[in-house]
């Protein structure tokens, strides 16, 4: 019965009140569906393509991080919700199962166009984080789809089947893609070994991840097999440090470390080492800035370089940046650039 009607005379009964909307249900499916298109379109248009845009785009950008933890939390409570109430049969749960997905794909379409200012404004390219964007967006379209299968087939309209055969499916395949989606943004924050540096030996071989690479030894580059100032040193602390950021993945202002071949590619910033210039190099002027620069190196706050490392690159880089540079040129008198 509806707001509206009126019992039958003598009789006095509590007035139900229908909860089933479906223009509004139907307007936030559409709404939902042209936002997720307007999503993949933006990713397939516009991709990152390693040049820093809009300021006021990377201001935005950067509440990514932040915001991309609201549906991820909300994603994992709806099967939860559903199990509950569905061998509780509690209706309240039934009914909150369906307010939380719905949130929840808000939420992944707002953290998806946030990751795509980031990281089409904040200088950021490569396949990782093309890959990231795609399953973000695919993320936020199969949230919403399933919300539209979940408000076809609710469990109130009676249609078990498909409630069971198509809302079923799309919400385990968004748990499913949101994990993937995540841990491929750990690789982009953490490294791409970051989940995996510490697993058990059983566990590594289960799922067989291959065993992690431990750093090499210092290569042999110079004539007679002796390790060189770059392989020795220069290339560890490249590695460390600047290496998260700037490698064959992710390449953000289109740097890499991972070679010496591409460390002397000139990045979107400039050259970022001149060979005798120092002073002239993008890799020292980001690495010898106050650390509350925007443009400080490396801006993440770890593995920070220390002043005897900063000054061990720029002698290299004085030396000529040579690959074949011998290690005893390390404890060659040195003045910093500035002095």
């Amino acid at each position: 019965m509806f707001v509206g009607q009126r019992p039958p005379d003598g009789e006095h009964r509590p007035v139900a009140v229908s909860t089933d909307k479906p223009f509004f249900r139907r307007a936030a499916v559409g709404l939902g569906s042209v936002l997720a298109a307007a999503l993949a379109a933006l990713v397939w248009r516009w991709p990152p393509d390693g040049r820093e845009h809009a300021a006021l785009a990377q201001f935005f950008g950067r509440f990514h991080p932040i915001l991309v933890h609201l549906p991820i939390g909300l994603l994992v409570l709806v099967p939860v919700l559903e199990l509950a109430g569905a061998f509780g049969r509690r209706d309240d749960l039934r009914a909150a199962a369906g307010f939380v997905l719905n949130l929840a794909a808000a939420g992944a379409l707002a953290a998806a166009l946030d990751g795509w200012l980031l990281a089409r404004s904040g200088g950021y390219s490569g396949p990782l984080v093309v890959r990231h964007m795609w399953c973000g967006a695919g993320l936020a379209a199969l949230c919403v789809a399933a919300a539209a299968a979940r408000g076809c087939f609710a469990v109130d309209h009676g249609r078990w089947p498909g409630f069971v055969l198509i809302y079923g499916p799309l919400l385990l395949g968004a748990v499913g893609l949101m994990t993937w989606t995540s841990h491929q943004g750990g690789q982009l924050s953490h490294g791409e070994t970051f989940l995996t540096d510490y697993m058990p030996g059983r566990l590594r071989v289960w799922l067989r991840v291959p065993a992690p690479v431990k750093t090499a030894p210092p290569a042999a580059a110079a004539a007679g097999g002796e390790a060189t100032l770059y392989s020795a040193r220069i290339a560890p602390i490249l590695e460390r440090s600047c290496a998260s950021c700037h490698n064959a993945t992710k390449l953000k202002g289109d740097f890499r470390v991972d070679s010496y071949t591409w460390l002397m590619h000139p990045g979107k910033g400039g050259e970022e080492i001149v060979p005798w210039h120092p002073a002239e190099s993008e890799l020292v002027r980001r690495i010898t800035l106050p650390r509350d620069d925007d443009d400080f190196m490396p801006n993440n706050g770890k593995n920070l370089l220390t002043p005897d490392e900063i000054r061990l690159i720029e002698r290299w880089i004085a030396a000529g940046a040579s690959p074949a540079q011998p290690l005893a040129a390390e404890a060659a008198p040195w003045s910093p650039v500035g002095q």
